[in-house]
């Protein structure tokens, strides 16, 4: 279940991919976004909970001039990810976009599938252009963005329990995908590729060092030796010149985490018990 904090920023994703659209112009095709989040790192449990939207490419004969063909996309996307694995472009694509993911954000979960699309819209008896942002999220909540031209805002609304009688057409298939894109990523993980199911983007060897501890998640306690509240952390701006490098260290073991603007996150995890150094004598 999502939390609230989730649904907002979600509807704020939403709201950015049509502020991202109207700077490309109208006349645009439709566009599909693969939308994620991360958590606050255990090292870092004060950092900002965060969301992105990824353009999910779509090949040269499926870009379409006429939203109406959008419905039936969704569905052939759909079924083309539930295939056998390495049978497809659309297969690479997303392991590409998950691999991206993956680098920048190892603790990600699924959170929707979007599609941006132009169509006409009729208010007041008249039919006016306009741009739509469609969503459909892991629980099953619908967003609709209807942004009228020649208007400054959108009308955004969030639906927790949608009426089957009101849906947009795109809904079906934006459910489709979610569910193929799970399946997606069980099956190759089924396969022995190195690529966890959603709810989180990492393989088991590379869970967090540390994480939160204490009845009111105040303390920071490591995952390799047990150790509370013995950390030191550090974060400078980045030698690459954007962004920041960081680092977090168990005095005790010695197990690290970092993050920097090219590697992503790495974690270091010490041996513990240490291995006894050889007698001397």
């Amino acid at each position: 279940m999502l939390s609230s904090d989730t649904v907002r920023a979600l509807t704020e994703c939403v709201i950015a991919a049509d502020a991202d659209a109207d700077q490309m112009g109208w006349g645009q095709r439709p566009t599909l976004l693969l939308v994620h989040d991360w958590l606050p790192t255990p090292a870092r449990p004060n950092r900002r909970h965060a969301m992105r939207s990824l353009e999910f490419p779509l090949r040269p004969d499926d870009r379409l001039a006429d939203p109406a063909g959008l419905p039936a996309l969704l569905h052939r996307l759909a079924a083309a990810l539930t295939q056998p694995a390495d049978t497809g472009p659309y297969q690479a694509t997303l392991e590409t976009i998950i691999d991206r993911i993956r680098v920048s954000a190892p603790d990600a979960r699924l959170v929707a599938w979007a599609a941006c699309y132009a169509d006409v819209h009729t208010r007041g008896g008249q039919p006016r252009r306009a741009r739509h942002v469609d969503a459909v999220d892991v629980d099953g909540r619908v967003y609709q963005l209807t942004h009228l031209r020649g208007e400054d805002h959108p009308l955004v609304l969030v639906d927790d329990t949608p009426d089957p009688h009101d849906l947009p057409a795109t809904y079906p298939g934006l459910v489709a995908l979610l569910a193929a894109t799970a399946h997606h990523i069980q099956t190759r993980a089924a396969a022995g590729a190195q690529r966890p199911p959603w709810s989180r983007l990492r393989a088991e060897p590379e869970e967090p060092i540390f994480g939160v501890w204490g009845p009111d998640g105040a303390s920071v306690r490591c995952r390799i030796c047990g150790a509370v509240d013995e950390i030191v952390q550090d974060e400078v701006p980045s030698m690459a010149g954007y962004g920041d490098d960081t680092y977090t260290r168990c005095t005790r073991c010695g197990s690290v985490e970092t993050t920097d603007p090219v590697f992503g996150w790495r974690a270091k995890p010490a041996t513990w018990p240490p291995t006894p150094e050889p007698d001397q004598s």
